[in-house]
């Protein structure tokens, strides 16, 4: 019933043949409860489903039935469903099903056949550890929403302070057994908050009576799945919540039903992202390749208006208020006395000095909402920008700039509003371990800004490795997201550059973690100088301008590869080049890891992959000896949503051969999901282009891509060759790495020749293919056809 495990059963391997989908039936979403309608989870998903079907306009809409495995076994509920399907007086079946809990999901298991064995299957709400395997057991795929329960002990941890002592209301049912669990093994691993005692079989006595034995302080927490939850089907059961309350013993929770049965609040799961999520994967064209696991976390925190003042100040306006109404009456009465105590003088002179209070804080409000990031609910860089001073006498302080690429490689996947629900799920687990002042600000794609207190000026730097290493612990023991943060980190103290000098440095070292393969989680830099800075920025600002119109400002060079042996022409890597029209030419090495920062690579990347299929195509019987033409792609552009049927269309309008096209990924890409990449280049492959490892040896050096990835070759980088030259275990190393590579059947393309004992060398290993100047440079396309061209283009 709960901590919905979000189920997608995945589509063929990468290795089975291609066969062309049968047409899907009308786009209806069907849903199968395992609950009765009334049941108040059941009712609240049902509810968050149908709000995403309105909104999305689906034309089949939702058509729903109910299993209704509480009121009867659950063995009489499938003997039920199965003669109501057999006789048609069930739903009828649809190619979209979604499933909510687990005897749903078990009836699904047991009896797909008479549910039409529908192509696309999203399921929520699974608890039972065996019924997971079963389904993991069958490909499926994960979406979890665990998160939550540790996303609400930290909210009330910030209430009451910390370590807080909870009592735990569970059950032995078979949800609720294995629902306290998961909870009771969150709370073991969450050091603000300890354990005073479970009641599994609770009401308001046993309650009263185990608050009176435990220390003070202690609050209590509800879990249990079906107690207050079968309160449907219990008149004396659904008292027991409000009974509570008015004994003076609010209980906290973090399901949305829960509150409404009189829980005093907690940081809620958020069904409606739950909902949508789960309608929108169904509908999605790209279902087969949506992420094996996805999250779904708490989406507001909710309080009963009591605790107000025991809230810190800065929390307080993210937060929705219960019984808020009676608070206000108590208010009122506390105000009426004061009125008539102090008398009307008074009370005017108070209420002036308190409008012209209210009046300047809702000002400061106001003018700070208009400094808040929608995606995030952060303060912008115009915030950090707008306070920022750092040239006092004696200041210190730390400055941190964080980003995923996975994050943004994710984006390019799945799609820009998904992505961002994601990153907000991430904030929410970061804000866990974020230190007590320590400040977060919304940066560019998907990256954050964070400020470390000046009182922490000579600890920050150990102190923020501290907090990143629990961070990754973290994400770590969340098997479903294979998700890392990395960070540049600078001081403030001993030099007065402003806030573009310092950003500019952050930026700065993110570029140099990403050219090294993200091999190590922190860097910490310094200030550059304002002549750098200032460049840095122009450079970001002219680039964005130019992904739109380009005009003559970008252009694509050449560069031949050759046989060693003959010097005959192997192939050719097209390269991109810009000529700025004030500053000269700017090296690759410099813009391109900015277009990565920008996130408009993919947009990049499309334009030289349309530019180059143009000119090939263009050129092709004078190049009809070329065996293929490279050009490099990167790795999130090749796993987004668009760019295999965009390639694949081009290729068929210019009636060009894929096996003469070859894209190149370089090592540095993050290759961490490798399942999901075998499976994008899978179809790559399969549609019958080349595929090269490019720069090996720079970056993760990871052997087991060149075995698992449906490669056709593989660029020794440069700096390989350079060490051959120097160090004799580097020479053997090379040696071996070619062998590995022919074992594997693996062409071998040598990068960065230049001279004739290289050359030689090469030759010796049995390299067929060789790039660098001692053959020739990059070249204007002309030029390369002047050279290497024969007869008249087309």
């Amino acid at each position: 019933m709960l901590f919905g495990l979000l189920l997608l059963p995945s589509m063929a391997s990468a290795d089975a043949p291609v066969q062309a989908p049968e047409p899907l039936r009308e786009a209806t979403i069907q849903v199968l409860a395992s609950y009765h309608q009334g049941n108040p989870w059941t009712d609240e998903l049902v509810g968050r489903v149908g709000e995403a079907v309105a909104r999305l306009d689906i034309p089949g809409g939702l058509a729903v039935d109910y299993l209704d495995a509480r009121r009867l076994q659950e063995h009489e509920a499938f003997e039920l469903q199965l003669s109501r399907l057999a006789g048609r007086r069930a739903v009828t079946p649809a190619d979209r099903l979604l499933l909510l809990d687990d005897a749903a999901l078990r009836f699904y298991l047991d009896h797909r056949v008479a549910l039409g064995d529908p192509p696309m299957v999203v399921a929520l709400g699974i608890n039972d550890p065996e019924l997971r395997s079963r389904a993991i057991e069958r490909d499926v795929r994960l979406i979890v929403s665990r998160p939550v329960e540790r996303q609400s002990l930290a909210f009330l941890a910030e209430i009451f302070g910390a370590p807080l002592p909870l009592l735990v209301l569970g059950d032995r049912t078979p949800v609720g057994e294995n629902l306290t669990n998961d909870f009771l093994s969150t709370l073991a691993r969450f050091d603000r908050a300890s354990l005073v005692d479970v009641l599994w079989d609770w009401d308001p006595a046993g309650v009263r009576t185990a608050l009176a034995a435990a220390p003070a302080g202690t609050r209590v927490y509800l879990v249990e799945g079906q107690t207050t939850g079968a309160a449907d089907l219990d008149a004396e059961a659904r008292q027991w919540l409000p009974e509570l309350a008015d004994d003076g013993i609010p209980v906290f929770c973090h399901l949305p039903y829960q509150v409404s049965l009189g829980c005093a609040g907690g940081a809620l799961l958020d069904t409606r992202r739950l909902g949508r999520l789960a309608v929108e994967s169904l509908l999605s064209p790209a279902f087969e390749r949506l992420p094996r696991v996805q999250e779904v976390g708490s989406g507001r925190q909710v309080l009963n208006a009591a605790f107000h003042r025991r809230l810190p100040s800065g929390l307080r306006e993210d937060v929705e208020w219960l019984e808020l109404d009676g608070a206000i009456a108590g208010a009122d009465s506390r105000f009426r006395r004061l009125w008539w105590g102090a008398g009307w003088l008074g009370v005017a002179l108070v209420a002036i000095i308190l409008l012209l209070a209210w009046s300047r804080r809702r000002g400061r409000q106001q003018q700070q909402r208009l400094m808040m990031d929608s995606v995030t609910g952060l303060p912008t860089r115009q915030a950090l920008e707008a306070g920022f001073t750092n040239h006092e006498v004696g200041r210190d302080g730390w400055l941190f700039e964080l980003l995923s690429p996975g994050l943004r490689e994710y984006r390019q996947r799945i799609g820009l509003v998904d992505a961002q629900a994601l990153f907000r799920e991430q904030l929410r687990m970061m804000r866990d371990y974020l230190p007590r002042g320590w400040r977060l600000h919304a940066g560019s794609d998907f990256g954050l800004i964070g400020v470390i207190p000046e009182a922490q000026g000579g600890s920050g730097e150990g102190d923020f490795n501290t907090f990143m290493a629990r961070l990754d612990m973290a994400l770590a023991a969340q098997s479903t997201r294979k998700l890392s943060w990395h960070a540049s980190l600078l001081r403030l103290g001993g030099h007065d550059a402003d806030l573009a000098q310092c950003c500019a440095a952050l930026d700065d070292g993110l570029l140099r973690l990403e050219r090294q393969g993200w091999r190590q989680p922190v860097i910490r830099v310094e200030p550059l100088d304002r002549d750098t800075a200032t460049r840095f920025q122009r450079l970001s600002r002219d680039l964005e301008r130019l992904i739109d119109a380009p005009g003559a400002e970008w252009r694509l060079m050449v560069q031949p590869k050759v046989s060693p042996f003959d010097g005959r022409l192997a192939g050719a890597e097209m390269l991109i080049r810009w000529e700025h029209p004030e500053l000269g030419a700017i090296s690759p090495g410099e813009f391109l890891p900015i277009t990565e920062i920008l996130g408009i690579s993919a947009r990049l990347d499309s334009w030289v992959m349309c530019r180059s299929l143009e000119w090939y195509a263009r050129h092709r019987r004078q190049l009809s000896s070329l065996p293929h033409l490279a050009f490099n792609v990167n790795l999130a552009t090749l796993a987004g949503s668009d760019f295999h049927g965009a390639l694949a269309e081009r290729i068929a309008d210019l009636a060009l051969a894929p096996g003469a096209l070859e894209l190149e990924i370089t090592e540095h890409a993050d290759f961490s999901d490798l399942e999901s990449v075998e499976v994008v280049l899978g179809k790559l492959r399969r549609l019958g282009v080349r595929l090269a490892l490019d720069d090996f040896g720079t970056g993760r050096t990871a052997f087991q891509l060149l075995q698992r990835l449906p490669l056709t070759s593989v660029k020794l980088d440069r700096s390989l060759l350079q060490a051959a030259g120097r160090h004799g275990r580097a020479l053997d190393a090379y040696a071996a790495m070619v062998r590995f590579c022919d074992q594997l059947g693996l062409a071998v393309v040598a990068e960065g020749v230049e001279t004739r004992d290289e050359a030689h060398w090469l030759m010796s290993l049995g390299i067929q293919e060789v790039q660098g100047f001692l053959y020739a440079r990059p070249m204007e396309l002309d030029d390369f056809l002047v050279r290497y061209g024969r007869g008249g283009g087309e």
